[in-house]
């Protein structure tokens, strides 16, 4: 449940919904899954059936998205999300923001289906990219850069690395003064690279290999160990370090 939880609290740094009332608590109504999922249908036919900009539109989009959450039916929401941004972007710059907040639960949700076809992975990539360039633009970095690591751990996945630390990178970049995440991003985006450049001589070495990084990695340095820089000098220490990155 820790994946609902988390996507139905609402980002502390997205403003809700003008003129809207809370999405209703679904979890507290003791509803079952197939409930669940016909109270989002109800939701998701009542939003695509009106026209025109109404609060209660983008709210029942939402509705049906957060229905289907508790119902866990992963592709359903992360499609309710999309169409609740897609519906909120038709209307102007102050309708941003929730926009952006749609497409980056969107991805979460796609996230958690297991061996998506190929049409997912690609929504998933273009809902967080349109998410980071949507909270940059409306200036809230602290969500940008939560964009921008759930887009790296997207491109770990599918063991494009290099992107991956791009984008660990550039979370580093947005989160600035929060040190703890700042760290933590940076220290993700450094251990790529050092495989990366060093892939040959760690396989030899019976080290990580590239493809098994996203996973093991933080099983041998934790980015919490106040001492990592050394634990990585450590780790390597049986390597020629080709391209140091320290």
């Amino acid at each position: 449940m820790g994946t609902v939880s988390s996507l139905l609290r609402r980002d502390a740094g997205v403003e809700p919904i003008p003129r809207c009332e809370a999405v209703m608590p679904l979890e507290e109504e003791g509803l079952g899954p197939a409930a669940l999922e016909a109270r989002g249908n109800r939701f998701l036919s009542s939003g695509r059936r009106l026209r025109g900009w109404s609060c209660a539109v983008s709210r029942d989009f939402e509705e049906a998205a957060y229905a289907y959450v508790l119902a866990e039916n992963w592709r359903k929401a992360a499609q309710a999300f999309s169409e609740q941004a897609a519906y909120d972007l038709q209307f102007g710059d102050e309708h941003e923001l929730t926009a952006a907040s749609a497409l980056l639960r969107s991805a979460k949700c796609y996230a958690q289906i297991e061996d998506e076809e190929e049409g997912g992975i690609a929504a998933t990539q273009h809902a967080l990219e349109k998410a980071i360039a949507l909270f940059v633009k409306k200036n809230n970095l602290r969500l940008a850069a939560t964009s921008c690591e759930e887009l790296a751990e997207f491109y770990l996945e599918h063991e494009q690395l290099l992107n991956a630390s791009d984008f660990f990178e550039q979370a580093a970049d947005y989160y600035g003064a929060n040190r703890r995440c700042n760290r933590h991003c940076r220290f993700k985006a450094n251990l790529l690279r050092f495989t990366l450049a060093n892939e040959e001589i760690l396989c030899a070495n019976g080290m990580v290999p590239v493809k098994d990084c996203k996973r093991r990695s933080s099983r041998h340095i934790k980015s919490s160990d106040p001492d990592w820089r050394a634990q990585v000098r450590e780790m390597f220490s049986s390597t020629s370090i080709i391209q140091p990155w320290m």
